[in-house]
């Protein structure tokens, strides 16, 4: 059974910034310099729109032992983040994961809010692993991955914001 989620983390940044930063291709190369074949980028939705694609390979001995239980060898992961454009006070996006070695699926909405000076930067959705008695556990953890992804996230947004 598939274990919903619903993070929010606030960016010290007004929402046309944050926003500006989220669709802009320098944003995500920069965070991915040392390794810009994890990156896949498309602009192709239109103005104001990006779809970042990151892939990675997890060796087994990364990995928690509840889930190297079940895994042999690497794990492949995949996430893109799709948003779209700023609308006044907000943008929509949304988010997906999933992986080799596990049968995981990650699908979220994403959401940059205005609220005064700063960003709110929302993701909800849900994890599912489809694997017999231990499945419920590993998406537990998956979870919890989730949201310290969404803390990495704005502290990304902040240090780019701030350097620029």
């Amino acid at each position: 059974m598939a274990k919903s989620f619903d993070y929010s983390e606030e960016v010290a940044y007004p929402i046309d910034r944050v926003h500006a930063a989220v669709t802009d291709p320098a944003f995500w190369q920069h965070r991915f310099e040392e390794a810009p074949d994890k990156l896949t980028l498309d602009d192709s939705g239109g103005p104001g729109t990006l779809t970042a694609t990151m892939r990675d390979t997890i060796g087994a001995s990364s990995l928690p032992g509840l889930v190297r239980k079940v895994v042999t060898g690497e794990l492949k992961v995949e996430r893109a983040d799709a948003w779209g454009a700023l609308d006044s006070d907000h943008a929509d996006g949304r988010i997906t994961g999933s992986s080799t070695g596990i049968p995981v699926q990650i699908a979220g909405t994403s959401v940059l809010r205005a609220s005064g000076d700063v960003t709110v930067l929302g993701l909800t959705g849900s994890v599912q692993v489809k694997i017999p008695l231990v499945g419920g556990q590993i998406e537990s953890l998956i979870r919890k991955l989730v949201g310290d992804m969404v803390g990495q996230d704005r502290d990304a947004i902040e240090k780019w914001l701030g350097d620029s």
